[in-house]
């Protein structure tokens, strides 16, 4: 194991180094600030396996620092440390996050031998490999798009939702992936901002609901007690007539409208709000469920819950992920969910990743529960193997 550590106090340095290599750490290299570090990283030809940064250091700062490696798009395991004030290190957590670094937990100082042990345990856990999103996107044009779409390539995979309090299988989000020769099943953020603007969104939304209904007939046929739920943007809603395409798509699956949530993705309330509104309202009395996606962020704010005829709120994983350990997060959390309960809204929480976050969103009285934790989502056949493993062992889990 390798760990690079960078601390302007040579004193801490010398006192981490100690407190590694009794953990079992084999090689421990050191930096006095940024700049420093960067050259040490630039050097190395075997791989570090945890870099281990301060936040306050003169000259390049730690803050300075990770946006340096975040441009160059560094993909080790990070671990924040400073004496600063913990709201103001998760803080430095949350934006190294949004640079997509990865980050696996913050010290404070004094740095103990014990959390120092819970950081080198999560170095355990498998890094995922993903494609190059930078390859991804000088593939796909318009033309590329329009190709997929002529030639099925969309597939649509299973994320499972249980509720919170039976640990059961309530239904499934339906998340589309499109199928490359090269790269494999691609998720929507590699392909969506391009359907988007090529105007395909409501061929290809249509083509996932159907596929998606399609799914859920074979399913209850094999007497399955499932709903699904569906994203639909909000660029979806620029014609009148949206719900009776919907429902003329869903009833030819032969599946009732009342197991099908539709739910509405980032985006404005509609450059007419009043033909947004209509559009939804009547969405709703075919027999629709909607559901607010991501509330607390982007759009999907307490205007558009306030107008909207929402039966159902999904809370982002940015306010779940890590919420026994942020007072903040947890107070979004804890708030958002009795907001849903108290609208009477089914109240969803999603990104629920580790089983501390599970057991407090259960506690804070969601209805519902989504995440890597629970599962991962899959093709069709593999969702079935999981949700008779699931359902048959009662995964104490939960």
């Amino acid at each position: 194991m390798r760990v690079l550590v960078l601390d302007d106090d040579e004193f801490m340095l010398e006192f981490i180094t100690h407190l590694l290599r009794e953990l079992g750490v084999s090689e421990v290299l050191v930096a006095t600030d940024g700049r420093a570090g960067l050259f040490v990283l630039a050097a190395q030809v075997a791989e570090i396996d945890l870099l281990i940064c301060d936040i306050e250091m003169p000259g390049m700062d730690g803050i300075e620092f990770l946006r340096n490696i975040a441009d160059q798009g560094y993909c080790g395991k990070i671990a924040l440390f400073s004496g600063v004030d913990e709201d103001l290190l998760k803080a430095v957590e949350r934006m190294a996050l949004v640079r997509k670094l990865n980050i696996i937990g913050s010290l404070t100082k004094p740095v103990t031998i014990g959390a120092l042990a819970a950081v080198l345990q999560q170095l355990s856990s498998p890094r995922q490999s993903t494609p190059d999103p930078d390859k991804i996107q000088q593939v796909f044009d318009v033309e590329e798009i329009e190709k997929a779409l002529m030639a099925d390539q969309i597939d649509v995979y299973y994320q499972p939702k249980i509720s919170a309090l039976t640990g059961h299988v309530t239904g499934v989000e339906c998340l589309a992936r499109l199928r490359h020769a090269q790269y494999g099943h691609l998720t929507p953020d590699n392909f969506i901002p391009v359907i988007k603007c090529s105007g395909l969104i409501n061929d290809f939304t249509s083509r996932v609901l159907r596929k998606s209904a399609n799914q859920l007939n074979m399913w209850l046929r094999q007497a399955l007690d499932l709903r699904i739920s569906v994203k639909v943007s909000m660029e979806n809603l620029d014609r009148f007539n949206l719900p009776e395409i919907y429902e003329r798509t869903v009833r030819a699956c032969n599946v009732p409208i009342e197991r099908i949530t539709l739910e509405m993705t980032e985006g404005k309330l509609g450059k007419d709000f009043a033909q947004t509104l209509d559009i939804l309202t009547r969405l709703r009395l075919k027999g629709f469920g909607l559901a607010i996606d991501d509330f607390g962020t982007g759009y999907s704010s307490m205007e558009t819950l306030k107008h909207m005829p929402f039966t159902e709120m999904k809370i982002d994983r940015a306010f779940a992920h890590g919420a026994t350990n942020d007072v903040v997060t947890r107070a979004i959390l804890e708030s958002s969910i009795k907001l849903g309960r108290t609208l009477n809204l089914n109240v969803v929480v999603e990104g629920i990743e580790t089983e501390t976050d599970y057991h407090l969103a259960v506690e804070l009285g969601c209805d519902e529960i989504q995440g890597f934790f629970v599962a991962k989502p899959m093709p069709a056949d593999d969702f079935i193997k999981w949700y008779i493993a699931h359902e048959s062992t009662n995964d104490k889990r939960f």
